[in-house]
């Protein structure tokens, strides 16, 4: 009997965490000459994270630090975006992603992948 009376107390952490999750909106895309990306062994990041970029566009990405050349690179989340596909393999400290003429409006995620396995996912917004 005692085990019935303190289940309702024990169910009370478990709903709480099933409650919704409040609204986070996703960050405004920013427009700026390029991205700066910095590895670490840690770590990574894109600045801006959410990128504002037209049909057409080439976007210059910089490779923050002492980077060896073909230690980051950047793959679509879906494959069929392939535009969005490059690397410092020429280049140690930069690389460019070129916006096709075919890209229709909409945000896009593609990920950083760096040498030491560390990714990160970051978005470039198409707009006319």
């Amino acid at each position: 009997m005692k085990i019935i009376s303190y289940l309702p107390l024990m169910l009370v952490p478990f709903v709480a965490a099933c409650g919704s999750q409040p609204y986070v909106p996703a960050a405004a895309c920013v427009s700026a000459a390029q991205i700066t990306i910095t590895p670490s062994r840690a770590a990574v990041s894109a600045v801006p994270a959410n990128f504002c970029a037209k049909r057409g566009d080439t976007i210059k990405i910089k490779v923050a630090g002492s980077p060896k050349k073909g230690s980051i690179s950047t793959t679509p989340k879906l494959g069929k975006n392939t535009w969005l596909s490059g690397s410092n393999a020429s280049k140690a400290g930069e690389f460019e992603l070129y916006v096709n003429d075919d890209v229709t409006d909409g945000t896009y995620k593609y990920t950083v992948n760096t040498q030491s396995g560390v990714v990160l996912d970051p978005r470039v917004t198409i707009e006319r």
